[in-house]
């Protein structure tokens, strides 16, 4: 943790578009003031002139799949589809090495930290395949990176229901027990959704973790089960401490269907992860024109008080050849996609980014007195053209250090003192 004085930051997420300059003090680690031209008694801390550009808070990336990353040339998904995704991960996972993970994961998670993430959850298989290779590798990255940004790991299990999944459920507990903060599933790849359902929460309530659902990874309103976790959500008593990621089968539902769905979501507190990037690749590969795109019903769940946020997911791999943690990026697409472009949806976007997303880790990210400092300086003056020139981040700041910085940034050098 370190002290810095930050000069003349516009604060991007402030209600009125073009906020004038302030100082931000940090000290330890935490914003200690905010205010113009603040006077500072101190002489030797570290003073980084931003001469009017916008600050973010630190981007938080909600949904990432690192143990994954950086394999599309390994087994190729020739079909493009979901179902051939899933099983060529299959046969990578019993394979890969945990070094190999290590490696992979970490150039990822350092790629999304120059992007301006300072906060991720990343997914990791726990599955008979890959056994613990993959959260053994991930809790290595977690430590190595720890003073740059701050991981949380999802045990994504394959198989849990009966004696086919009897391995997963013994994975699945071991991975709890050496550090994995919440329990993953995937109901699609069971023949009972709700069973796993069920299960999922069996195990949330015994080991005290939130749940990260893969929900209705699928175009088909017959892969529907968002109410049925909403209604156990609400019968286990875990509002607030769920969240549901994709839940493109929403877009797939009737109207009436859809609203009741959302509004039993909104009782029970779910957090919905839209990730724009893979379902776009992945969605609709079956259909004929007009061809489903998978993008949930990012507007009517906004309106009806549901925290959306927006992620990566996955980054060059089978699920997704393409790919890439600038959350800045994603969310730019998720504006195309979901046709969000108004100052209002604008400003939204940056928060489905950073505190929409923080809020569905149970976290916080803003910029106000008594908040970790982590935040990001970008070349812009203009919010408008936040999402439209994804603008250099000049400056990445955790816990008021400096951790990444723009080479030539050509701002204040006392910034380098930071360091």
């Amino acid at each position: 943790m370190a002290d810095l004085l930050l000069r003349r930051a516009r604060l991007a997420l402030e209600q009125v578009a073009g906020p004038d300059p302030v100082d931000i003090l940090i000290r330890s680690g935490l914003i200690a003031a905010l205010a113009p031209s603040l006077t500072v008694a101190e002489s030797d801390i570290p003073v980084l002139d931003v001469a009017g550009r916008l600050v973010l808070p630190g981007l938080v990336e909600g949904h990432i799949h690192l143990d994954k990353a950086l394999t599309r040339d390994r087994i190729l998904n020739r079909s493009g589809t979901l179902a051939e995704a899933i099983r060529c991960n299959l046969t990578l996972s019993s394979s890969v090495s945990e070094e190999d993970i290590v490696e992979r994961a970490t150039a990822t998670a350092l790629w999304a930290l120059r992007c301006g993430t300072t906060m991720l959850r990343t997914h990791v298989n726990v599955d008979p395949q890959i056994e613990l290779r993959g959260l053994h590798a991930l809790l290595r990255v977690r430590e190595r990176l720890r003073s740059l940004l701050d991981i949380e790991i999802v045990a994504l299990p394959n198989r849990l229901l009966g004696e086919q999944g009897r391995r997963g459920r013994e994975l699945l507990a071991a991975a709890l027990e050496e550090g994995a903060d919440a329990i993953g599933g995937t109901p699609l790849v069971e023949e009972d959704q709700r069973g796993l359902i069920d299960e999922v929460f069996r195990l949330a309530r015994r080991y005290g973790r939130p749940l990260d659902l893969h929900i209705d990874e699928s175009e088909s309103p017959a892969d529907f089960v968002l109410p049925y976790l909403a209604e156990r959500t609400l019968q286990e008593g875990y509002e607030g401490r769920v969240v549901a990621g994709h839940c493109c089968s929403l877009a797939a539902v009737d109207d009436a269907t859809a609203a009741r769905t959302i509004e039993l979501v909104a009782r029970a507190r779910i957090a919905v992860a839209t990730l724009p990037a893979t379902n776009l690749y992945l969605q609709g590969r079956r259909d004929r024109q007009p061809i489903r795109r998978g993008i949930t019903r990012v507007k009517e769940l906004l309106a009806a008080g549901v925290t959306v946020f927006c992620g990566s997911d996955n980054i060059k791999d089978m699920f997704n050849p393409f790919g890439s943690p600038d959350l800045l990026q994603m969310a730019q697409l998720l504006g195309y996609v979901a046709q969000m472009g108004s100052p209002e949806e604008q400003r939204w976007l940056l928060e489905s980014i950073t505190r929409q997303a923080a809020a569905a880790l149970g976290r916080s990210a803003g910029l106000s007195v008594g908040e970790p400092a982590d935040l990001v300086v970008l070349d812009c003056q203009r919010r408008e053209d936040i999402l439209s020139d994804l603008p250099a981040r000049l400056y990445v700041i955790k816990r008021g250090r400096i951790v990444w910085s723009t080479p030539g940034a050509g701002l204040d050098p006392l910034a380098q003192e930071a360091r």
